[in-house]
This record gives structure tokens, sequence and C-alpha cells, in this order.
């Protein structure tokens, strides 16, 4: 004769052996069916794969990024944003940028990912530059990829004032960049010109000639949106009007102008490149500057 006690565990264990994965297949079914396998774009398996388990493992050992709302500050193509919401499961997943590339999106991972829909967490708002976001969303953390450099000189106070504003008190906020200005490549003209430090060596006529004079292909890693958007010309011209609008903020200046507008530094890596240095660069510039590559940065509103 079994006990009271017998058929109740008797009962939990027959009923767990269906209820539960019952639950759990009706939840996989109401997330987009996606998968890696067949990624063929190395742009897209850059940012997929390479910048989003970064920005993730760099903000989740400091909070909790599921259920949390977050902002990607220059989204872009919105394709490390659309990793973070598929990987990580944020409660909101948010994208800005002056462009609206990230409208591609949808074919894009439809292409790569075979994902037949953006999941729900995700959306995009294209800005103007130095529009204030305190007013139009609240989040808990930031991130920026490879965008900050971008920022004009003029903005970037407004702008990080701005950021540091939109935080709650605690808030996190990752900057990335990569290449620095000062370093090998820091022009973003690499793809063009194979010439280390070409940017600080050549004049500005030669190096625009040279630019606007490449014939070849340019590396799968750097074949974005707006190259496949725009007439190979159009292209090149495009990049170096870029360049031009570079702000040449040093690792150095990143750290003071954050700090400078209240945030505090929880932690820093920056990364150098193993080259041998023209003299007549070490004449001019320091040699942390021209050697520093990248800067991961993570930050905190008291």
């Amino acid at each position: 004769m079994t006990t009271l006690f017998q058929r109740l565990v008797m009962y939990l264990r027959e009923t767990s052996q269906w209820k539960v994965p019952v639950i759990s297949s009706m939840f996989r079914s109401k997330l987009p069916h996606w998968s890696s396998e067949n990624i063929s774009d190395q742009w897209f398996t850059d940012h997929f794969e390479g910048a989003a388990p970064i920005i993730h493992e760099w903000l989740n050992a400091e909070m909790e990024m599921p259920g949390a709302s977050l902002l990607d500050f220059g989204c872009g193509d919105g394709i490390t944003d659309l990793a973070i919401a598929l990987k990580y499961r944020p409660k909101n997943m948010i994208g800005v940028d002056i462009t609206s590339t990230f409208t591609n999106l949808n074919e894009i991972a439809a292409r790569q990912i075979g994902l037949n829909r953006l999941p729900k967490n995700l959306s995009f708002q294209k800005i103007v530059p130095g529009q204030g976001l305190v007013h139009i969303l609240k989040i808990d953390a930031i991130f920026t990829w490879s965008t900050f450099e971008h920022i004009e000189r003029p903005h970037l106070d407004t702008v990080v004032a701005d950021l540091f504003d939109l935080l709650p008190q605690g808030g996190l906020f990752f900057l990335q960049i990569e290449p620095l200005y000062y370093s090998p490549f820091g022009s973003h003209l690499g793809r063009f010109i194979k010439q280390p430090w070409a940017h600080l060596l050549l004049d500005e006529e030669t190096l625009k000639r040279t630019v606007l004079e490449y014939s070849d292909d340019i590396p799968a890693n750097e074949k974005e949106y707006n190259f496949y958007v725009r007439t190979f010309e159009e292209y090149k011209a495009f990049i170096y009007g870029e360049f031009l609008k570079l702000n040449k903020l040093t690792a150095e200046e990143v750290v003071d102008l954050f700090c400078g507008h209240g945030f505090k530094e929880i932690r820093k890596e920056s990364y150098r490149v193993a080259l041998p240095v023209p003299d007549i660069l070490l004449e001019k510039y320091p040699e942390e500057d021209i050697l520093t590559n990248e800067i991961r940065l993570l930050l905190q509103k008291p």
C-alpha cells in the first residue's frame, strides 16, 4: 500500500515528464528561428559573432542584461543589436543612428541567419547629429562600438552630457573605438592604402589622390552597407569624406571627456600594435598615441 506522500511523489514525477517539455516547446516556438551555421558575410560575422559577445561580457559583469533596456548609440546597420537581442534577451534593445541603414536589417538577417522576422525586443530610431535623447528614451545601459570617433568635435560635449543624463544612477556605459586616429590605420582608409600611418605621413592632396585612384578590391571585413549602395567611385569619395570628419580623439582624451562629464571609470583596456614607428612621427606625436589602436572602456554614472 502506498502512502499519500508516495502517491504525491509519483504524481509529480509523472506530470513533470510531460508538462515541462510542453511549456519549454511553447516558449521556444514564440522566438524567431535562426541559425549562424551558414553565415557567409565577414562584416556580419565580425559584428554578430565578434562585437556582440564582447559587449555582453563587459556589461554583464556588472549588471543583469536579461530584462534590461539597452541603447546602442550609433547602431549603423544594427547587426550587433540583433545579436544581443537574440542571444542575451534584454527587455529592450534600442539602436539609434544618424543614418537609416538599419532599415535593411530584416533582409540581411534573413539571408545570413535565416531569420524570418526581427525579434520584438529590438527597435531602431533615426536621430539628427547632436539630438538629445533624455526625453524620448528610458534605458538602463548604453554601449557604442567603433562609432564615437565619428562624432564631430563641436557635438562631443553635448552628446556626452546628454548620455550621462539619460542613464539612471548606477547605469553603465561601454565604449569601444578601433582604430584610434593616430594609430597606423586610424584614418579608416586602410582599405585603400596599405601604408601604416599614411594619413600622418602624406600631405592631404597626395592622400586624397591615392584613395580616389584606388582600383583593386577591398577586404571582405570592410564591405558594409555603404559599399553596396554606391558605385565604387562614390564609395571612395564617401569614405574619404568620413575621414575628414573624424574627431581625432586619443585614448586619454576619451577617458578625460567622459570623466569630465561625471562618469566614473570602472574598467579600461587598450591595445597597442607592434610595428616600427617612423622617426618623423615620434618627433611629432607621443608614442602611446601612435601605437594604441583600440580602447575599451566601461563607465558608470555614480
